[in-house]
């Protein structure tokens, strides 16, 4: 185990994260395996430049706090989970602040953005990617103690002119920032649970195999017709309820409408057999894959609706072109 430590928190971010903690996340618990360094000590004339960046880029206005650096490493030398090279750091937090964070603001809520006072509490950022026990790669890091607490992965390999590689960032982002977000601003967790009970793994064991033959990060992380078939949008959503809840919102909100009505068309659409009574299972479970995902589209959409007062389409489109243009707009600066 290694420790990680950032510098630049001034007296006033550190009562703006205390008023976080208060406002959005009583219930929350950090990770005891991921505190900064206790020992250490913040001083604002010891701030670099990247340091009050992110001060007044992210701490700041959202309250959230950034760990970058790494002061021991004691890993295995397999470990990928390794700070990035500095000079990835902005490039990967400026994409996360356009792609994940202000695309909750909005006009007719209660505040500017909808995760003021409802962030996570700390962020952390690793160089390399995280593969779980399974080798598959995941969006968050399952052994986090708390929602409060997020992590962006591979950033040695960001590119803000990498389709790919943004579209992971935003994707890996905008689940774990929905996670929080219905901890913070709850649904009803039976009700969404028994939709597709019988579809959650509690583990990828079971996933890897098909996951195994995705390549680009869309199709590692994008929809899925394997778990369309099997009533998730993702395979990610299909490791439990919670995941498959954050995964409808997410997931959604990285697809254009067209993309998730071809996902709801695959749940529908059954194999086929030469042997009739093998196509009419397959006919049965299409039709109980679609009931399972439009029901929870349902689910979803009325949550949004009614909880966050947000329009789950309209969020789409925006976050969609704000993805779509990101990429498009950092090339015409090359």
């Amino acid at each position: 185990m290694f420790t990680l430590s950032s510098r630049g928190l001034t007296a006033a971010c550190t009562l703006l994260l205390a008023a976080a903690a208060l406002s959005g996340c009583s219930d929350e618990r950090l990770s005891p395996h991921s505190v900064v360094d206790a020992g250490t000590e913040h001083h604002s004339d010891s701030d670099s430049e990247l340091d009050r960046w992110i001060r007044d880029s992210i701490t700041l206005p959202y309250g959230i706090e950034v760990v970058y650096r790494q002061e021991n490493h004691a890993g295995a030398t397999t470990d990928r989970i390794y700070p990035p090279r500095l000079e990835q750091v902005r490039p990967a937090l400026e994409a996360f602040r356009h792609l994940c964070l202000e695309s909750f603001a909005a006009e007719g809520l209660d505040r500017p953005n909808l995760l003021l006072g409802r962030a996570p509490l700390r962020l952390y950022l690793y160089g390399g990617t995280f593969r779980d026990e399974n080798g598959m790669a995941r969006l968050y890091l399952p052994t986090a103690g708390s929602t409060a607490e997020m992590a962006l992965f591979n950033l040695n390999a960001f590119a803000p002119d990498d389709e790919g590689q943004v579209y992971a960032l935003a994707r890996s982002g905008l689940h774990q920032l929905c996670k929080h977000l219905t901890a913070v601003m709850p649904y009803d967790r039976d009700a969404f649970s028994r939709i597709s009970a019988q579809r959650y793994t509690h583990s990828t064991a079971a996933l890897v195999a098909p996951w195994s033959y995705t390549t680009t990060p869309q199709q590692q992380f994008g929809l899925d017709s394997w778990a369309n078939k099997r009533g998730c949008l993702t395979m990610h959503g299909m490791v439990s309820a919670e995941d498959d809840f954050a995964e409808m919102l997410s997931a959604t909100l990285c697809a254009t409408p067209a993309q998730v009505q071809a996902a709801l068309t695959e749940a529908a659409t059954p194999d086929t057999d030469i042997d009739p009574e093998i196509n009419a299972r397959y006919a049965e479970e299409a039709k109980q894959a679609y009931r399972e995902l439009t029901a929870k589209q349902q689910f979803v959409d009325t949550y949004v609706r009614q909880t966050w007062n947000l329009d789950l389409r309209r969020l789409q489109v925006r976050t969609v072109r704000r993805l779509n243009s990101f990429v498009q707009q950092q090339r015409s600066h090359d």
